[in-house]
């Protein structure tokens, strides 16, 4: 993964000090931060650019002239004017924006003509044009055109520029495209930081504002909007830093330039409109610095060409340059999934199972997958995995479910993983190597008739009889229940603790005569959960995974990994390359709103997997986010529940039901979009995991019961 630089960290703290003083151009140079070259390279602009748009400092020309200077150290020459923007006496902009559909200027004689857009004041300009030699890139001395000057939302003054006179040749089209590219990476970061600091600036406000007689942190509706603007802010960050990355290490950025650019147009308006929202009228008055942010804001998106302009520049990522922030083996490993998935599952397995999720099909599949040895790619050696990772655990559960290949997700990805760290040593040895060879299947008993979301609340009891715990009660919504060899269930130890106390998790042996089941058939019409009953189920003492009465610890360590299992990227990837595939069949994929659905799920995806890729960063390191592990689960659920009915509309418009390809495609967007309902609730209602968003990401007060 991208490296975060010690050189960027300190770049961002001269920055604050340099804001907290002055704003002065002058004390931009003394600070050394107009020396671009070596020191002050991509990435540190890039952060020194993040904190101005943190601080909303509308006021300093930065992005204009780095870019032009960090292009022009890198192109060599201009020694003289580099030392003169160094000293803070000469100021750079590049003249990149032409009117839609308007053609760029042209280079003739040593000549220059044209018409360029939003061109800060500057002493030089660099400009593309067209030439006979081709496009190339050229440097104009600001008094030597035309300008006519406007202000731009934030209140800086731009130009529209009409050139028409001598100019030097100084760049080919590779030096403009990556001109191109430092300006449109500076306006991510720009973004990046301005929703950073909207945020920051939003959640002090409601954790002091009193209405009520309450915190406006503590209402539900507030925390639920404020960790939208968490998730906004996030997946932008990330968007942002690996673009940056990209950059800086010179690597081809097209696809994920992008796709941070649509991300920050569209999202970075929104997010702070939000904050707007919860600052009521305190927002909008004038020497508030909210104001700041959602006019630079504004701006951001019109440079980027707005969201919808942004977004006709997305498309599907060239396989050749996809995913360069994994490593060398790690892209490996993702290649060999993907030739490994699509051969594993027949089709009549993958037509038995969109109805029969946990028949034989499914077990066949799964043996299989444990025979073959992919069942535990992430697990440590010494429990009988691959030791590879959290991050190539997340490649294989992406790529599964990319191609829909059936996963134990609960048993693999969150019992294994609990059982690992809080189970007996004989639990251990009795349980994870069958896991592991796909043997052993576990559901989830927690759900009850009057203990959904608030699990807390669960009445089903656990009496101690000797050796062995008695378990009578009901769970609803078990999923796999039905097919299960154990069920992971938590009960009542002991019934006058506390609510959140006397809990405890005990593995039930679904063999026992008490235990029973009726089905509940769900929206796809495939038979996935459960009513799950317990009539004096006898439950051997060595079944109790930790503690008695600590049992909550654990579920919320169970529920962790489950949010994470519950927002993989592949999910969004498998459903737009079968539509892909089908409209280059179809000969209708250049059609404008077929690109246009394909872009805006190309882009969530995207932003999706470098989410995945950075909670898998943190449970490697040891420190996995409650936030991000939410954030995860949220965005990932929501989005596919919006982006895939735009995929079936787009199949259904341009299709016949009649073609056998066509109907099957038809019918399996369907009933995939019937089965991602439950995402949003699965695994912890998404209302729930916006508080613990609120509450572990920005330090909220927790929304009373």
């Amino acid at each position: 993964m991208f490296d975060r630089s010690e050189t960027a960290d300190a770049v961002r703290g001269v920055v604050k000090d340099v804001l907290a003083r002055e704003v002065e151009w002058s004390a931009f140079a003394d600070a050394g931060l107009l020396e671009f070259g070596e020191d002050l390279g991509v990435t540190e602009v890039a952060a020194a650019l993040y904190e101005l748009g943190a601080a909303a400092a509308v006021d300093v020309p930065y992005l204009e002239t780095a870019s032009c200077a960090l292009l022009l150290s890198e192109i060599g020459g201009q020694h003289e004017l580099l030392a003169s923007v160094a000293a803070g006496t000469a100021r750079l902009a590049p003249g990149l924006r032409t009117r839609a559909g308007s053609s760029t200027p042209a280079y003739e004689s040593g000549k220059v003509r044209g018409q360029i857009l939003g061109v800060a004041g500057a002493d030089w300009l660099l400009v593309p044009a067209t030439s006979a030699d081709g496009e190339v890139l050229l440097l104009v001395e600001d008094a030597a055109v035309t300008r006519v000057e406007s202000a731009t939302s934030r209140g800086a003054l731009e130009a529209t520029v009409v050139l028409d006179g001598a100019a030097d040749v100084i760049g080919d089209a590779e030096a403009v495209r990556r001109l191109r590219e430092l300006v449109a990476a500076g306006q991510v970061s720009i973004a990046a930081g301005l929703v950073d600091g909207a945020r920051d600036l939003t959640a002090s406000y409601i954790s002091e504002r009193v209405q009520f007689g309450r915190k406006l942190a503590e209402f539900q509706a507030v925390s639920q909007q404020i960790a939208d603007v968490f998730i906004a802010s996030r997946t932008l960050g990330l968007a942002a830093e690996n673009l940056v990355w990209r950059l800086t290490d010179r690597l081809p950025a097209a696809d994920d330039l992008a796709v941070a650019a649509y991300w920050a147009a569209s999202q970075a308006r929104a997010a702070i409109q939000t904050c707007h929202h919860l600052h009521g009228g305190m927002g909008l008055d004038i020497t508030y610095p909210l104001p700041r942010y959602s006019a630079w804001a504004s701006d951001v998106a019109a440079a980027l060409g707005g969201a919808e302009g942004a977004l006709e520049g997305v498309r599907v990522a060239d396989a050749a340059v996809a995913n360069l922030e994994l490593t060398v083996e790690q892209r490996d490993l993702k290649a060999e999934l993907r030739t490994y998935f699509a051969q594993v599952v027949s089709p009549e397995q993958h037509r038995d199972m969109m109805v029969n999720r946990h028949g034989p099909s499914y077990r066949t599949v799964v043996r299989q997958l444990g025979e073959d040895g992919w069942m535990g790619v992430g697990w440590p050696t010494k429990f009988g995995g691959k030791g590879l990772g959290d991050i190539e655990q997340t490649i294989f559960a992406n790529e599964a479910i990319r191609a829909e290949v059936p996963l134990p997700s609960v048993t693999l990805q969150t019992v294994g993983p609990t059982l690992q760290t809080f189970g007996t040593e004989e639990q251990k040895a009795r349980f994870l190597p069958s896991i592991l060879a796909g043997e052993v299947h576990f559901a989830i008993g927690y759900s009850e008739p009057d203990a959904g979301t608030d699990l807390a609340s669960l009445r089903t009891s656990a009496r101690r009889d000797g050796d062995h715990y008695v378990v009578n009660g009901q769970k609803m919504f078990t999923t796999g229940g039905h097919a299960a060899d154990y069920i992971w269930l938590a009960v009542r130890t002991d019934p006058d603790a506390p609510k959140h106390k006397g809990i405890s998790i005990l593995i039930v042996d679904t063999t026992d005569p008490g235990f029973s089941w009726t089905p509940i058939i769900t929206a796809d019409g495939a038979h996935h959960v459960n009513a799950t009953y317990y009539n004096d189920v006898r439950v051997p003492v060595e079944n109790l995974v930790g503690v008695e009465n600590e049992g909550w610890r654990l579920i919320t360590a169970q529920l962790n990994h489950e949010r994470v299992m519950l927002g993989p990227a592949g999910r969004l990837e498998g459903l737009r390359d079968r539509v892909v595939a089908w409209a280059e069949a179809a000969g209708v994929a250049d059609e404008t709103d077929v690109r246009r659905a394909v872009g805006e799920v190309t882009a969530a995806f995207r932003v999706n997997e470098l989410l995945n890729w950075e909670v898998a960063r943190q449970a490697a390191n040891g420190g996995l986010s409650v936030a991000d592990a939410s954030a995860s689960k949220v965005f990932a659920s929501e989005q596919v529940q919006v982006l895939g009915p735009q995929l079936l509309d787009v199949v259904r418009r341009y299709g016949d039901p009649a073609d056998e390809a066509t109907g099957e495609l038809i019918e399996l967007l369907d009933a995939l979009g019937k089965r991602n309902l439950v995402l949003t609730f699965g695994g912890g209602v998404n209302e729930v995991q916006r508080e613990l968003i609120a509450q572990f990401g920005l330090k909220l007060p927790r929304v009373p019961r």
